[in-house]
């Protein structure tokens, strides 16, 4: 009779434990099934062949990719819409308003390569994934302060400059930048301006920016090297000015 509740008594325990929620370490907070993609993460790099020029996406958890893809070449900025799976290989569709071409490649060892297509042409593509650094360039970031040469700093509060100046760095390879000054001697800046466009990927040790000017012109290039003096600033000279932004200018 004792062996027979012992028994009864085993049976019970490993029941009750097989019915206890199995959890999966890599899940997201949003969807406790899902798996979040080793992936993950900021990516770019340049294209090469029938067409040249920048792209960079961003792996999100579930492994969806946005992105973008610029070409130098024929001035154009276009959008990406796919997904990497569990062994890297990604498959991409460049949009230009509808699919016009390919993405096609891997994303191991944190180096990327492949092929594409886009609008007949095509070549091939390379990059990587971004640091930790590089990749917190993707925030909005508030205009704070220009510091000149002669040693003179205008502030963000200065009235020669437009309100709510700032800069904002999407996880799309896109950027939008808000800025205006009148440096006349009767400073009435003409408020809001439209902001300007562009593209931006991270090469080594800096940022190459892509800006949007419209119509047939060119699009305007210009290397940035960005530096993270703390979690809420950014640096960068152009012009021989040190520019200053802030997440928060009242950090």
């Amino acid at each position: 009779m004792k062996k027979l509740l012992y028994i009864f008594l085993g049976l019970s325990l490993i029941l009750g434990c097989s019915n206890e929620p199995v959890t999966n370490a890599n899940a997201t907070d949003s969807d406790p099934n899902s798996t979040e993609s080793e992936f993950k993460g900021l990516w770019s790099g340049a294209f090469s062949g029938e067409d040249n020029g920048t792209w960079t996406l961003t792996v999100q958890n579930t492994g969806i990719v946005v992105g973008s893809f610029t070409s130098k070449d024929y001035n154009e900025i276009y959008s990406f819409s796919g997904s990497v799976d569990e062994n890297g290989e990604i498959l991409v569709s460049i949009i230009l308003e509808n699919v016009v071409g390919s993405f096609v490649g891997n994303l191991n060892n944190s180096l990327g390569s492949g092929s594409y297509t886009v609008n007949s042409r095509y070549g091939d593509f390379q990059g990587r994934s971004s640091t930790d650094d590089e990749s917190r360039i993707v925030n909005h970031w508030n205009y704070y302060s220009a510091n000149y040469e002669s040693g003179e700093i205008l502030y963000y509060d200065n009235e020669i400059y437009c309100p709510e100046l700032h800069m904002e760095f999407r996880e799309d390879g896109t950027f939008t930048d808000y800025f205006y000054a009148d440096y006349s001697e009767n400073p009435d800046p003409n408020c809001p301006q439209d902001p300007m466009f562009g593209t931006f990927s991270v090469q080594d040790g800096y940022y190459e920016m892509l800006y949007e000017l419209g119509g047939s012109q060119a699009l305007s290039e210009s290397d940035i090297y960005i530096t993270y003096p703390d979690d809420n600033t950014i640096n960068y000279y152009y012009q021989n000015v040190l520019w200053t932004y802030k997440i928060s200018v009242d950090y």
